[in-house]
């Protein structure tokens, strides 16, 4: 009996083991991070699956794949940090039962020296080879006040 009570208390006492919703959660505030960090293109050509899709709020055609990304921020100006920051914060997250598909929902702002901006961001995350990979991207802009 002893032995069980000491158990049971050492087993309450350890902190618990992250979970697939812990880990997916996790893995969208790197992402920000890293767009924070490094720039929104560098964040999107990391976590983005290679056949990953993105619908932005930038007022342009989807993207279509992680070449398509590749391409598309050549030419583009968001992904500099020094001028403009793109970062997010996930509210909530979920796992299917597999642990292969997830979402993560949250809020988006984005801040350069002319505009800021916000809205709310649905991403979508599909496992492979054991991290998460943004499987598609779509956000919405709050109204302008």
């Amino acid at each position: 009996m002893r032995t069980l009570a000491f158990v049971l208390a050492v087993t309450a006492a350890l902190p618990a083991l992250a979970g697939p919703k812990d880990d997916l959660l996790a893995a969208d505030k790197a992402f920000s991070a890293m767009s924070a960090a490094e720039g929104s293109n560098a964040a999107f050509l990391a976590y983005l699956a290679d056949d990953g899709r993105l619908y932005g709020t930038g007022n342009e055609a989807p993207i279509f794949g992680k070449a398509e990304a590749a391409k598309r921020f050549q030419t583009g100006g968001n992904g500099d940090p020094k001028t403009n920051v793109l970062s997010w914060s996930p509210n909530h997250a979920e796992v299917s039962g597999d642990g292969g598909l997830g979402y993560t929902d949250g809020d988006w702002r984005f801040d350069a020296a002319s505009m800021h901006l916000s809205g709310h961001y649905v991403t979508v995350w599909r496992s492979i080879g054991g991290q998460w990979k943004v499987a598609a991207d779509i956000a919405t802009t709050d109204p302008k006040k």
